[in-house]
């Protein structure tokens, strides 16, 4: 039995085992409720119509909170992505019930799992069926009727299940802020009548750049977490890339750009094994053991920049790809080709100006010509930006 410090489970050793029960099994819903979630919702939505929405996010959450009850009590089911959808599935009846709307959803949801147990004799199959209505959604949730800063705030609510304090840390706003915005989204949604069976090839074009920014903001989420307890959240990392994978595979979404995207995230995610030391605090780049970057990551990561360099776009991905590609591979800090990377932040900050992006180009120039130089090119940047960034520079 592993060890346990608590002081009742030195008294009594089935309190201890129950106890390392419960935490396994919560570890396995929180497993479940960031890869899950999203693909749970996108299903119901299919089922229900997006109008909804918030009622398939609620049930989803309420069949995870059941299962934190019921595993421990009578073992984690053999098919747990099955028993969520089954659980959430008959929630979401109850409630139409009530509503006096569920004879025809039952209707639907049956016809649905009908075909599913027909092509494959069993429940769902969740990792075949469930990916490209979890890519819907997300191409939902960025409609053009939605406003740019709502469409970012409901995909990440709504497919990766992030939480309003997450997306507030991530968008730099306020919860109270990111709650209006969802409200508006959901508020579009029904007013529209918007449905997944609705996007069209031009509608999936349109909203690209839409998904791509969201995608990239997951990944920022993780790779430097603004909640928890670690400053980095791998499995918010390896979603957002999941995701990018998941779009650039499409036939429709797999421009130079959505390559790209992958490209850049697998660079950064090479490195993360150098970012955190023993005590789980973040290493300087100048001080990361390279040795235990990721190389196949590096050489995955070239393979899709291989395909992002086919014909003539040029999008930020693209630029901060060859960024991170200077870093992976230069062997140290001082064989960095600086000049190299000064080069590409100038021509990111020519395209695609953010106060963020600009304190990085003032970094990268404080290698290259000194901390002077790097303070002078920020005073460059106007107020609102400066002040933004004052935590930082000062």
């Amino acid at each position: 039995m592993p060890d346990c410090h608590h002081r009742r489970c030195h008294r009594n050793p089935r309190v201890c085992w129950l106890r390392l029960i419960v935490d396994s099994t919560s570890q396995l819903v929180e497993h479940f409720f960031r890869h899950e979630y999203g693909r749970l919702v996108a299903l119901l939505v299919r089922d229900l119509g997006a109008r909804n929405l918030e009622l398939a996010e609620d049930v989803v959450q309420s069949a995870l909170s059941r299962a934190l009850v019921s595993w421990p009590r009578s073992g984690t089911p053999t098919d747990p992505s099955a028993w969520l959808f089954r659980t959430a599935k008959n929630l979401a009846i109850d409630s139409l019930r009530r509503q006096k709307l569920a004879d025809h959803f039952r209707e639907v949801a049956n016809q649905q799992t009908d075909a599913y147990e027909e092509a494959s004799g069993t429940s769902p199959r969740f990792d075949s069926e469930i990916g490209d209505e979890t890519l819907r959604l997300l191409f939902l949730c960025c409609h053009p009727a939605i406003a740019v800063e709502s469409q970012v705030a409901l995909a990440l609510k709504t497919v990766s299940g992030f939480g309003v304090q997450e997306i507030a840390h991530g968008l730099q706003t306020t919860s109270a802020t990111i709650e209006k915005r969802l409200t508006r989204a959901k508020e579009k949604l029904r007013e529209h009548q918007l449905e997944l069976g609705e996007l069209t090839s031009a509608a999936i074009l349109d909203r690209l750049d839409a998904v791509l920014s969201t995608i990239y903001l997951i990944f920022n989420e993780g790779h430097s977490a603004t909640c928890g307890n670690s400053p980095i959240r791998l499995d918010l990392c390896w979603e957002a890339i999941r995701l990018a994978k998941m779009v650039a595979a499409h036939p429709l979404c797999g421009s130079p750009s959505a390559q790209a995207l992958v490209a850049l995230l697998l660079l950064h995610a090479a490195r993360l094994n150098g970012r955190l030391d023993t005590a789980g605090s973040v290493v300087l780049l100048a001080e990361q053991d390279r040795t235990v970057w990721d190389g196949r990551l590096i050489r995955e990561a070239m393979s899709y920049a291989q395909h992002a360099a086919q014909g003539n776009e040029l999008s930020r991905y693209h630029i901060e790809a060859g960024i991170a590609w200077e870093h992976c591979r230069a062997a140290s800090i001082a064989e960095t080709d600086w000049a190299r990377i000064v080069d590409l932040y100038a021509l990111l900050l020519k395209r695609f100006a953010t106060p963020m992006i600009q304190l990085n180009a003032a970094i990268a120039r404080s290698y290259l010509e000194g901390p002077g130089e790097a303070k002078q090119f920020l005073l460059t940047m106007n107020d609102v930006d400066r002040k933004r960034l004052r935590p930082w520079w000062d």
